[in-house]
Formats: C-alpha cells, structure tokens, sequence
C-alpha cells in the first residue's frame, strides 16, 4: 500500500469518525461475526472536557496548541514543523471536541489485571490533551478486538478496559496529511478579479478588468475584462470562456503533499515553470506549475518551498488566447449609431440612424428603411467574427478583390468614430486592420453576406 493509499484510508476514518462513525462501522463490520461480549451500552462516555476549551493536543509524532483560536503545528516529529505549515481548522476542531469528549463502544473489563491481553500493557499510541484551566487527558491505544471492527482503550490511572470503534482508533494516528488544510487557496469571485495571467511555453496570456474609461473603439461595447497579451490591441474577453477557465482556479485542492522543503525543483519541473497568477480586490494566487504525473500536476506557490500536486490545470495552462477573445470584430449598439457606412466590395453603402432610440426611423443610401430588414442587414456587419489568428503576410497569388472599409460614426461622445478595414489575404480569408493593428482573420463568406442582406432590404 503506498502513501497515498495509506493517507487516504486514514482521512476517510477520520471523517467517518467526525461524521458520526455509526454508518463507517456498519460498513466496516459487514458479516464478520461478534465478539463474545455483551451489547455495547447506548453511552460510555470516557472523556470528561470540553472541545473548545482545549488549548493542547499531543498525538503521535505531532502535538498542536490554539493560539488566538487558531491551532497550530508547534511540533512535528519532535522537531520544529515545516515552514509555511496551515492545518484545517474544522478537521483539528472536530479532533479536539472528539478527544474531550471521548466515548467508547463498551466498558470491556472494569480494574483489569492484565493489560498485556488488550496490548495496553505497550501501547500502539496514546494523546494527550490539555484544556485552558490545565485539565488533562491522557487515552492510550491498543490491540484491535477479534471482531476487527474496534480496539482497546483506557485512560491512563486507570485500570479500566474500554472498545472505541475503528474510526476513534484512526484518530489517534493521524499523520500530517490528514490534517493539513488542502483547500490553501483563496477563493475567486469573478466580478472582483482584477487581473489574470498565465505564462507557459505556448503563450503568454494577461486578463485584467476593464478600466472605468475605455479607447472609442471598446466604448461602444460592454465588457468586464480585456485581453492585454498576447495582442498588441486589447480586445474584450469572451465572459463564458473566462467563466470556465475560473472554474478549476476556484476549486483547487491540494491532491498530495510531496515534499515540503525540497532540495531541487528540477525533478518536478519547477524549475522552468508555466505561471498563474490571480489577483482580485483583497487576495492573490501565484502558483507555479511543473511537470504532469498520474493526472495530476506538480505545483508550488511562489513564495513557499513545499511541493504538492493539483487536479484540473491542464484546461488552465493548456489554454489558447485565442479561446479567451471576444471574437466580433466591431459590436455596436444600434441605438449607439449615427451613420455607417461600409466601402469597397460590390458598391458602397451609406446608413442613417434617426431617432434616439431602437426604433428608428433608418435609412440606406439616402432612402428610408422597413425596419425588420434593415435591422438584419445591420446584423449582418456587426456579426462579423474571427475565424482565426493573422499568421503572418499572405502569398500575393492568392489575394483578390479589394480591401472593405467599415466606419462607424457614434453617439457617445462628438466627433466619436471607430473603423476597420477588411484586407484580402487569400482566396478564402480577410485580414482584419484595425487600430494600427492586423492580428486577425476573417472569412470571406462573412464580408459577402453584408452586401447579400443588403439586396434584402426592401424600403417604405
């Protein structure tokens, strides 16, 4: 059985135990026959303190004191505890009120004269509990009973044999694992993050929140976050794709501890790490992430030397900016508009957006529209999406026909415009020109529906 398995099987008595243990017990016990004892009583109850009022806990190999409400590992194998230790305080908690408050299955043997038949006589571990008055504690373990599914227990200065169930028995041998909080990482809510970024060999990606003020070509539009990098023009983000890549970064959880102060990261590859970092109003993630084993992920935090490995980050440092992007090139609210216009392709055309609001009245190249159709040919230009990153300069032997340029004229402020240009790249693609920029591409069937939606349009 490796650590793993062993570190497992130990957390899940430990959480039987503080979950009630009456279910773990019937489980455990399955057909193995009774012990020839007599039922157990409805109530032993051993331990005589109160859990909140426990400021020391000696186990094996492991002893924690409250300071300030907060329990902390003070010794770890008799030594000093490794740095940047945090335990889980409702697991200690529960420890705590099950250890002052202990009780047994059984009263087995009242003033036993012999303790080596329960293994009492060298006990398999003993915990040592000391509340804020001084009152102690001290239970000692021992042999499992014929039935498997308890073990001997007395306190010490007395001769008293009890049964406690397994669960009790496993907390007695609690390891560091068990008790280390595993959910060591802050919690994200989406509409507080402030910045994202993610740095590994495939790319360099940096998401931060969308500032009060935004440049003409973004003021039309509504978007919380905007992709800084890889692009040299930020672009909004998509909301549902940064929505889910969030979902793994607000779930993670610690699967292993592997080494808390390692001599070389080399063997984990963090040494040469992917980086993610997260910040929001009041917290921050830096994590580090290493090479892939068994499922999982090696990682460490920037500022701490314990090694440990994490589920679901593959969906993270595996993602494309490409994934993240807003992908309309240019969307404007129709009652943002004042003219526009679009040039170049079959012929030019000129609209007019009258009124204030979404109703109209609205017109095309100098005459007054239905508006059902022209709202769908409206569509037909602000649906104009990327169908892929720009690679680099297109062979000329594939290029045709000539460059379309878009012109908004908006209502947001005097004199506010916005434009792109539409430059053929191949038989197949346009290579989106905006802001100095030429970062995507757009298909040519896209372009062609603007001038197809305009021969719908019918007039009044």
């Amino acid at each position: 059985m490796d650590k793993r398995s062993r570190t497992m099987i130990i957390a899940l008595g430990v959480l039987l135990l503080l979950g009630g243990g009456y279910f773990g017990t019937i489980i455990l016990q399955g057909d193995k026959p009774e012990e020839d004892l007599p039922p157990p009583d409805p109530t032993v109850r051993i331990g005589n303190l109160e859990g909140s009022d426990l400021v020391r806990m000696e186990l094996p190999g492991l002893t924690m004191e409250k300071n300030d409400d907060v329990w902390e590992l003070t010794s770890f194998s008799g030594d000093f505890p490794p740095a940047g230790m945090t335990l889980d305080q409702n697991i200690i908690g529960h420890l705590s009120s099950s250890f002052a408050g202990l009780s047994a299955d059984r009263l087995v043997e009242e003033n036993s004269g012999n303790l080596s038949v329960y293994g009492l006589d060298n006990p398999s571990a003993r915990v040592l509990i000391t509340d804020s008055e001084g009152n102690r504690a001290e239970y000692l373990l021992g042999d499992m009973t014929p039935s498997r599914t308890s073990h001997y227990l007395m306190e010490a200065g007395s001769t008293d044999v009890y049964s406690v169930s397994s669960q009790m028995a496993a907390a007695f041998t609690v390891n560091l694992d068990v008790i280390r909080l595993r959910a060591m990482f802050p919690m994200f809510i989406p509409q507080n993050i402030k910045e994202l970024r993610i740095e590994s060999p495939a790319a360099r990606i940096e998401i931060r929140s969308s500032p009060e003020i935004l440049p003409t070509y973004l003021a039309a539009s509504s978007y919380a976050f905007l992709i800084h990098s890889p692009y040299q023009l930020p672009r909004g983000v998509d909301s549902q794709a940064f929505n889910g890549l969030l979902q793994p970064l607000s779930a993670l959880w610690v699967v292993e501890f592997v080494d808390d102060n390692p001599s070389s990261l080399v063997p984990y590859g963090l040494d040469r790490p992917a980086r993610i970092f997260l910040r929001s109003e009041n917290e921050s993630l830096d994590l580090l992430v290493g090479n892939r084993v068994n499922g999982t992920h090696y990682a460490k935090l920037a500022d701490a030397p314990g090694v440990f490995t994490l589920n679901g980050l593959d969906q993270v440092i595996n993602i494309r900016p490409f994934d993240l992007v807003n992908k309309q090139a240019l969307i404007v609210g129709i009652d943002r508009v004042e003219r526009l216009t679009v040039t170049g392709g079959t012929r030019s055309l000129n609209a007019e957006f009258h009124g204030q609001g979404f109703d109209g009245p609205y017109f095309l190249n100098g005459r007054q529209t239905e508006t059902n159709s022209f709202r769908q040919w409206y569509q037909s230009v602000i649906a104009l999406s990327f169908d892929a990153e720009y690679p680099g300069p297109a062979q000329s032997q594939n290029v045709t026909g000539e460059t379309t340029t878009v012109e908004y004229e908006l209502r947001i402020f005097p004199g506010a415009r916005v434009s792109f240009a539409l430059v053929p790249y191949n038989r197949d693609f346009y290579a989106l020109s905006q802001e100095g920029t030429t970062e995507f591409l757009i298909s040519r069937n896209q372009v062609s529906r603007i001038w197809e939606t305009s021969d719908a349009v019918t007039f009044e």
